[in-house]
């Protein structure tokens, strides 16, 4: 039965709209698990034809690199996260208070040939090289220091209350992650391959390149959210591919069956 009471329609409404983000959510990490569980690496020769690819090789500069925020390493991509421990009534917990991403075009070398990657627009799913932590009231690493005093969005937590008899640290605790793509890494990478002529630099480089599909790129944004939630991953992993699916198959099962729940509970409680 349709309801007539604006009043339970509107909550149906506002449920329901974020919870089918939630499902699509799902549905794209469970269509991510499949082709990393199921599927197998192409080889770079055949990048050039074009279309939906994935490839497995190592990872290899092409203009350089990039300096990584914390450790100061070169790397051809960068995933960093700054996390402080933030307290709220009875509560405490780990709240990320900055994050990015910093990256160069690269090749991938899977011993047959090599292709340009242009990371724009990629899922970055790296794993962890390095965490710093720093108690709140005490001076942080200087490359940590820099950082924070060229970012506006980060105050220092190095501050502390005179009391004469001792001093007391006043500031919040806090951890800086990075996630690095280091050259001569394994990677994994999952995209949409182009035929381009005008990209290869170098002897045994293909005359192609993978990136984002298209449509991400689209001035309809509904093309482009369509593309997020249904269009082909671009996927850049150094991780285990068995345990990157595993994990994104419980991701996805988890978000469908809270997105399908919260609107079956509410549903019910509204006796629709």
């Amino acid at each position: 039965m349709v309801p007539t009471d604006p009043v339970p329609v509107a909550v149906v409404l506002i449920v329901a709209v974020p919870a089918a983000f939630v499902v699509a959510y799902g549905a794209s990490e469970l269509r991510l698990a499949s082709h990393l569980l199921r599927s197998r690496p192409d080889s770079v020769l055949e990048t050039t034809e074009g279309g939906p690819v994935e490839l497995r090789g190592e990872a290899r500069p092409v203009r350089g690199t990039v300096e990584a925020p914390f450790s100061g390493a070169d790397c051809l991509a960068c995933v960093y996260e700054v996390e402080e421990y933030r307290s709220s009534g009875k509560s405490s917990s780990w709240q990320t208070i900055d994050s990015g991403e910093e990256y160069v075009p690269f090749l991938v070398d899977d011993g047959s040939a090599s292709v340009l990657v242009e990371p724009p627009g990629a899922d970055f799913r790296l794993s962890r090289d390095g965490r710093v932590e720093v108690e709140g009231g005490t001076r942080p690493p200087e490359r940590i220091a820099r950082y924070i005093d060229s970012d506006d969005d980060i105050d220092s937590q190095d501050t502390s209350i005179d009391l004469r008899v001792f001093e007391l640290k006043t500031g919040n605790d806090r951890r800086f992650a990075e996630y690095r793509l280091d050259p001569g890494s394994e990677v994994h990478v999952l995209g949409i391959a182009r035929h381009d002529t005008t990209v290869a630099t170098r002897s045994g480089q293909v005359n192609a390149a993978v990136g984002v599909g298209e449509a991400i790129l689209d001035p309809n944004r509904w093309v482009r959210l369509r593309h997020r939630f249904v269009g082909y991953p671009f996927l850049i992993s150094d991780r285990n591919e068995r345990r990157l699916g595993l994990k994104a198959a419980l991701v996805g099962t988890a978000s469908v069956l809270a997105g399908v729940g919260v609107v079956a509970a509410v549903l019910v409680f509204l006796r629709l």
